[in-house]
């Protein structure tokens, strides 16, 4: 077990997450969404911050991908599944090879686990050493799906439901899986994105703990909810056009150096 003392301490920041997915798994499990939700988000955050510090302090060992993509397999892809097969899987409709709405439910939640974790694949194995992402990110995905499930899931489940939209929410989520393993270039939250990503976070996480804490304190909730789903609706639609710009400018820069 030697190699244990070689886990440093991004490691330890990566396995944080993978901690914090399977304890939203078991609340999930549970039917406590809310709490199972502020640990994914909170899982991101440690997900974030194993980055930075594997880039300041570096790593003994070259597994931290593998690590970080077993983590965000757990937090990102096995926790969220199970949130979308909870919010629309219903029993008393019977199997899903009795009931089309359950059928969807199903294949929304295989889609998404399975298209995340072929995600992270293609990212262990190159696509963390290029500039930018390829496909949507995890991290991404599991926000939306969280968000999406918060406000228009089951009602019993999610007491900020505006109102319940099965049949849209999992068109979105299977959008959001075939987006994951696309070749949509996303940017790496780095630097000002990085601030800024971090006070989306802060939106979506502050009103829930209010609400868990003082449950009859009255917090706007679904008003940050919705401003956090905004921010994340433009990262995903306007960072490939961001990269591409951005890509350009870089190009046209180079071009301009050589001659």
């Amino acid at each position: 077990m030697r190699w244990l003392s070689r886990i440093g301490s991004a490691d330890l920041l990566t396995l944080a997450n993978g901690f914090l997915g399977t304890l939203a798994i078991t609340y999930i499990l549970d039917g406590e969404h809310i709490i199972a939700s502020l640990l994914i988000l909170l899982a991101v955050i440690m997900d974030g911050l194993d980055g930075i510090v594997a880039r300041r302090y570096g790593s003994p060992h070259e597994f931290g991908q593998f690590l970080d993509s077993i983590s965000d397999a757990v937090s990102f892809c096995l926790a969220p599944g199970l949130i979308i097969y909870n919010n629309f899987y219903d029993k008393t409709l019977g199997t899903a090879w009795q009931s089309f709405p359950n059928a969807l439910a199903t294949v929304a939640t295989l889609f998404f686990v399975v298209f995340g974790l072929l995600r992270l694949a293609r990212f262990a194995g190159k696509d963390f050493r290029m500039k930018s992402f390829l496909g949507l990110p995890t991290p991404a995905s599991a926000m939306l799906v969280i968000v999406l499930c918060l406000l228009w899931g089951n009602p019993e489940l999610n007491p900020f439901s505006l109102s319940y939209e099965p049949y849209f929410i999992i068109g979105v989520i299977i959008a959001l899986a075939f987006l994951m393993v696309s070749d949509v270039r996303y940017p790496k939250i780095r630097g000002k994105l990085a601030i800024v990503a971090g006070l989306n976070l802060i939106l979506g996480i502050i009103p829930m703990l209010v609400y868990r804490i003082v449950p009859d304190y009255e917090a706007p909730v679904v008003e940050l909810l919705i401003i956090f789903l905004l921010l994340l609706i433009v990262y995903i639609l306007g960072g490939p056009v961001y990269e591409d710009y951005f890509r350009k400018l870089r190009k046209n820069i180079n071009e301009i150096k050589l001659k």
